[in-house]
């Protein structure tokens, strides 16, 4: 009993200083809670793989697009996730891949790495708390 009054109180402590966060898929899913950069709770179902028609494109575009797609996280320029689609016979993901890495290593920048994936998800959108 006193443990779970000790985890109570942690959680309304955490929210009432500002360190209450958490994250949602595109449908409004909640996929993780807990402080921010350290979450406490994670969903053990992933996000859902965005389409192509999703992301815009025709269904005659999509035919021509294929591979590993390129997935480049926000950083303090650019607010937003942006997804790099190669064509079926000139996928680059992995060389370009390596270029980004070197450059970020160079400059010495910081957050998410971009990366390759066959299934790219949709960004999850975060919220924080403040209770005062």
């Amino acid at each position: 009993m006193k443990r779970a009054l000790l985890v109570v109180l942690a959680i309304c402590y955490c929210a009432l200083a500002g360190c209450f966060s958490w994250t949602e898929d595109q449908q409004g899913n909640l996929q993780s809670v807990g402080l921010p950069g350290v979450p406490i709770w994670k969903s053990k179902t992933p996000p859902a793989p965005i389409s192509l028609t999703d992301m815009g494109m025709t269904p005659e575009e999509a035919s021509k697009v294929s591979g590993p797609v390129l997935v480049l996280p926000p950083d303090q320029s650019i607010k937003t996730t942006r997804y790099r689609y190669y064509q079926t016979d000139h996928n680059n993901c992995q060389k370009d891949l390596a270029k980004l890495l070197a450059d970020r290593a160079a400059s010495n920048a910081t957050g998410d790495s971009p990366y390759c994936t066959e299934t790219p998800t949709a960004p999850v959108s975060k919220g924080n708390a403040f209770v005062f």
